[in-house]
């Protein structure tokens, strides 16, 4: 059986109307300020034909002339050439040095001042012609028409959207109509849009085509209403085919706010038992893998085979997870892959929207190595609840790939301090001491007298300057601070670092610039406890040294 339905855009308006018989499209200019006279296109005399007010030609646009659809056809939006930025006329030549510039307003010439007023009417069209060009939806006007055709015996369904058709760079064009046809073979599992696309192998590359294909059309040219009414009517083939109610999907479908109707047509034609599983099956993260799965887009239980497959726990929380996320599988195999075993610790993640976003913006490599290192080290528990740790840090991802890259470099301290607080701030600033240390040149500092004077021993605190920027990164790294980052300032001599030891362990650093004291500052950036401010004040004192506050 076949049915077909018709959508015609109503006069003026960004809605589509829904009839089930074919009309035919009068092309209509309405009266504006550059339009003197409302119009339509006669393709008897091949030309745009007034509508007087009391002709019998505005019987076409009435309700007793079912047959025909009277539909906007806007002019292309050209944008005129300024004449003064080319023409020399416009322009007064300075003869000594032969530049042109143009002259004031009021000192146009008459031939001057006819040109400058026709390009300023033409600009102004220009914009009223942008503006008009796509309705309150951002939809070209001219879209005027479609049609879905469902064939519930082939279990077929063919979209097809009509518009004007233009030719480049003409504003006064005769208007033509051009059609664009969407096809879904439910049967066969594949798909023809506009006849650039086939849908026929499983092949990632085109996977990804098509699907920025599927999202680029339906954000900024096919109209949203007809979509719809095609997704309703694929739903209806698919229930068809599969003999499962999709009732639920559909309510799944109606409650999602950025849902992409035409991704959904393709996705449920390409694998109709479960089509939310296909973009999984094809993603690069599974790709990457190379545990291949063989599917038939016919298997009722391709779900439940994909998570024997992939070896994932199909339960009720995770089928539950899915729905609402399909990527909560890839987030399942990563947490998978970093030696979790705890069902509980599973749900804690894929139950949760920005625990899942953390996983899988993280490098799935670089997790897995720290989470099987922090497990051996304090349990499944303990390592979840040092990754899920909220940070306003930006780059959580680079510290975890620092941590698993410079590894071997890391001091125990610091490895400590990641285990108990995570990657925050402080840690990341460590990591990035680290780093900075093992990609970049050691340079060596050189100290002026002045500067070696600071050195000191008070109370039994010794106060050095850093040998080089590597012991730079050291103290860094040590002190949780950025102070790695100073290395071309000392080596410039723009400012002096100077830091404070006791019992061989780094306890304060300081930033001196001429006689002022910049920062003090001990482990975490925090401000000196009583004890060190003491030996502080000492320092100060001795080195005519005057701290200065923020």
């Amino acid at each position: 059986m076949i049915q077909t339905v018709f959508f015609y855009r109503e006069l003026f308006s960004e809605n589509f109307l829904q009839t089930e018989n074919p009309k035919n499209i009068i092309p209509v200019r309405p009266k504006n300020e550059f339009n003197p006279e409302n119009l339509y296109y006669s393709d008897a005399e091949r030309e745009w034909v007034c509508i007087a007010e009391d002709s019998d030609d505005k019987n076409m646009f009435s309700e007793e002339n079912p047959g025909s659809q009277a539909a906007e056809f806007v002019e292309t939006p050209l944008l005129p050439t300024a004449p003064f930025f080319e023409d020399k006329e416009f322009c007064t030549k300075d003869y000594e040095t032969g530049r042109f510039t143009v002259p004031e307003l009021e000192d146009f010439s008459p031939m001057q001042m006819e040109k400058f007023l026709k390009y300023r009417w033409q600009k102004k069209r220009y914009e009223f012609n942008k503006l008009n060009f796509k309705d309150k939806r951002g939809i070209d006007k001219d879209y005027h028409s479609a049609k879905i055709i469902t064939d519930t015996e082939n279990l077929t369904l063919t979209v097809s959207f009509y518009k004007f058709f233009r030719e480049e760079n003409r504003s006064t064009e005769v208007p033509k109509t051009e059609e664009k046809t969407l096809f879904f073979d439910m049967k066969n599992g594949s798909v023809d849009l506009f006849s650039d696309y086939h849908a026929k192998t499983a092949d990632n590359e085109f996977h990804n085509k098509i699907i920025n294909f599927c999202e680029y059309l339906e954000q900024f040219e096919l109209p949203l209403c007809i979509l719809q009414k095609a997704f309703e009517k694929i739903l209806e083939l698919a229930e068809l085919f599969t003999g499962v109610s999709f009732e639920e999907m559909r309510n799944s479908y109606k409650t999602k706010k950025d849902l992409c109707y035409l991704l959904g047509m393709y996705k449920l034609t390409m694998l109709p038992f479960c089509p939310d599983l296909y973009n999984i099956i094809h993603s690069l993260k599974i790709k990457k893998r190379h545990v291949y799965f063989r599917y038939k887009r016919t298997d009722s239980k391709v779900f439940k085979r994909f998570c024997r497959k992939y070896k994932i726990r199909n339960t009720k929380t995770l089928r539950k997870c899915f729905i609402n996320s399909p990527s909560v599988l890839i987030t399942f195999l990563t947490i998978k892959d970093s030696g979790f075993k705890d069902m509980n610790l599973y749900n804690r993640v894929i139950t949760d929207a920005d625990n899942c976003n953390l996983i899988d913006s993280c490098n799935a490599d670089s997790l897995a190595f720290f989470c099987r290192w922090s497990i051996k080290k304090r349990g499944q528990k303990n390592t979840l609840n040092t990754v899920l740790k909220r940070t306003d840090l930006y780059n959580y991802g680079d510290a975890l790939d620092m941590f698993c890259k410079y590894f071997k470099h890391i001091p125990d301290s610091l490895k400590e301090d990641i285990l108990k607080d995570g990657f925050t701030e402080f840690n990341h600033d460590a990591l990035s001491n680290i780093a900075w240390q093992y990609e970049n040149k050691n340079i060596t500092f050189k100290y002026t007298d002045e500067q070696k004077r600071l050195e000191d021993e008070i109370d039994g605190y010794k106060f050095c300057l850093p040998e080089n920027s590597y012991q730079l990164c050291e103290i860094g790294t040590a002190l949780h601070n950025c102070v790695a980052s100073y290395s071309d300032s000392v080596k410039e001599k723009s400012c002096t670092i100077v830091y404070a030891k006791k019992d061989d362990e780094y306890k304060i650093c300081m930033e001196v610039r001429e006689n002022k004291i910049c920062q003090e500052r001990i482990d975490h950036n925090h401000i000196p406890e009583k004890e060190e401010q003491k030996v502080l004040d000492k320092w100060h004192e001795r080195h005519g040294l005057v701290l200065e506050r923020r």
